[in-house]
């Protein structure tokens, strides 16, 4: 008897068994754009043996200057599934969501989720947490670098032109020009290939698309008469070079442009 009463004494203070939940999240960063919204996967697994465990609350924290533009839309998890996991369940599938509210991020804006619960329902104790990142695209990377503080303004935006040199500030940076000094000397100059019209360019984005147009009027765009051509050792190496498919003076005049866009 007194050897069972001391098991009995020993097990209420250890107390129940403690569970354990792993979390892997998938992606472990992101890159949101404005207004959209963010899924993250997650494979979860309570390593307990013996004891179910009750996942009662999802909470998620940004700290980078952007984290007030951020919130958490959805935790999904309990939206699909009980919020339960018996011992060794695992569960792998979405979640929670995360929304970009309004402006583009600048800047890396790190984060953590924290999975709350414990062997009962009304457990709250930290039972897992997972760190991300949401990831600014690289043009807004480039924005927030170039204008700083006044990268938010209209000035800055793509169409604007920040140095008044004529050249919109998205085109200046998909050419890898200065946008903050003129410098129209660095566009794509005209040249001539066999006694065609030609112009060369080095991509120096990688997420706008690019597309070289040819006009007879300035008015009416199209690349039905252009034509990319393979030069022996360009200069730089990823410069690329288009003509006009008609030889000069056979079609009129002629004019070739590089067209970015998003």
């Amino acid at each position: 008897m007194r050897r069972l009463l001391q098991l009995l004494a020993w097990l209420l203070a250890a107390g129940p068994a403690a569970a354990a939940l792993t979390v892997q999240l998938t992606p472990s960063a992101a890159t949101p754009l404005p207004g959209a919204t963010v899924t993250f996967q997650a494979l979860l697994t309570n390593t307990s043996g013996t004891d179910k465990l009750f996942l009662n609350d999802l909470q998620a924290t940004l700290t980078g200057d952007f984290s007030a533009n951020v919130t958490l839309k959805n935790n999904m998890f309990f939206a699909n599934v009980p919020g339960i996991l018996l011992p060794g369940e695992t569960y792998n599938g979405p979640l929670f969501q995360l929304k970009l509210n309004g402006s583009a991020l600048g800047m890396d804006c790190p984060g953590s989720i924290t999975i709350q619960g414990g062997t009962d329902i009304f457990a709250s104790g930290t039972l897992a947490t997972a760190s991300f990142t949401l990831n600014p695209t690289p043009v807004e990377a480039w924005r927030y670098a170039t204008f700083g503080a006044s990268a938010s303004t209209a000035a800055a935006a793509d169409l604007a032109d920040w140095d008044h040199d004529g050249v919109s500030n998205l085109l200046e940076y998909a050419l890898g020009m200065d946008a903050k000094t003129e410098d129209r000397e660095s566009l794509p100059q005209a040249l001539t290939i066999s006694n065609h019209l030609a112009l060369s360019y080095v991509p120096s984005a990688a997420d706008v698309s690019y597309v070289v147009q040819s006009s007879t009027d300035l008015i009416t765009w199209t690349t039905s008469d252009v034509e990319a051509v393979t030069l022996a050792n360009p200069d730089p190496p990823g410069r690329l070079t288009f003509r006009y498919r008609h030889p000069l003076g056979a079609a009129g005049p002629a004019f070739l442009r590089v067209k970015v866009m998003r």
